[in-house]
């Protein structure tokens, strides 16, 4: 499974890349360096001398849209349907188990996040398995006796 990305960005000079599209976090690399962020952009070398920027913007980790000059050029996330990317909060509700539960459901969140952006998943699972998850902790937090606002 390819995680690497080339970006179109017309007159920049050298290849540019985008490692890790379908993870948590991604690396840009520019002919195979790695380009560190500086002042919440990269810098891209253009063939006219000049730099262009290279943006992200986006809240879930794993679903940002990268932005050359304003344009958007990768949006990564986009081929998972809405329906999963609903479900992949459905860990949020374990939140009602105190503080044992609300790290589980942070851990949860981001496996979910990795699993809805997974091509070799059919997308029947990437809806359902996420809610499953959810249900069998919760019975698993609610059998060992963890304290809960619900009950």
């Amino acid at each position: 499974m390819d995680t690497t990305r080339r970006l179109d960005i017309p007159g920049a000079r050298g290849k540019v890349e985008v490692d890790g599209v379908l993870g948590l976090l991604y690396k840009v690399r520019i002919d195979g360096t790695v380009v560190k962020r500086t002042r919440g952009a990269w810098a891209v070398p253009m063939r006219n001398g000049s730099t262009g920027r290279l943006t992200a913007n986006g809240v879930i980790p794993g679903f940002q849209t990268l932005r050359f000059q304003g344009e958007p050029i990768l949006t990564m996330g986009a081929h998972v349907e809405p329906a999963a990317k609903v479900a992949m909060f459905a860990p949020l509700l374990l939140i009602a188990f105190s503080f044992v539960g609300a790290m589980l459901a942070v851990v949860m969140f981001l496996t979910n996040v990795l699993l809805v952006k997974n091509p070799q998943v059919p997308a029947p699972l990437r809806i359902a398995l996420p809610v499953i998850n959810t249900a069998v902790m919760a019975a698993v937090l609610a059998l060992i006796g963890v304290p809960s606002l619900l009950f």
